[in-house]
């Protein structure tokens, strides 16, 4: 197996193919340490290019897959809603009844507006993720 490398010399690039067996082998290298060096850095950097590719290819499907995971949680979240937003609702009407109209109608404000907040939280957050998808695809 031959590995090909490309060398900068005076400003120049020079072509050498370099066999597999003298870079790897200790004894009776032609490479000098120097030379081993920059193969080396070589062929880190297009390893390090590789991986990069493949995690920003990968990395929306993963993204993609997070997301997904916690549809269970946000449906469970979604459905405890309704009863705990009723029951504000009954309280709020109970404080209205007995008198305290000023907190009966806050709670009862703030239960509809936490229950709606609740049900668009999803789309809320789908709206943002798509901004940013957006602003980091411009970005490159």
């Amino acid at each position: 197996m031959f590995l090909t490398v490309t060398l900068p010399k005076f400003r120049r690039e020079k072509y050498e193919v370099i066999k597999w067996a003298d870079f790897f082998t200790e004894t009776e290298s032609v490479l000098t340490p120097r030379q081993k060096r920059k193969i080396t850095a070589l062929l880190a950097s297009a390893t390090t290019a590789y991986v990069l590719h493949l995690e920003t290819a990968s990395a929306s499907s993963m993204s993609d897959m997070i997301v997904r995971a916690f549809d269970p949680i946000i449906d469970v979240v979604q459905s405890v809603s309704y009863p705990v937003c009723f029951l504000m609702i009954v309280g709020s009407f109970l404080l209205v009844m007995i008198g305290q109209k000023s907190k009966g109608i806050a709670m009862l404000k703030w239960a509809a507006i936490g229950f709606v907040g609740v049900q668009f939280a999803p789309a809320i957050m789908k709206i943002l993720v798509g901004v940013g998808k957006a602003v980091s695809a411009g970005a490159r």
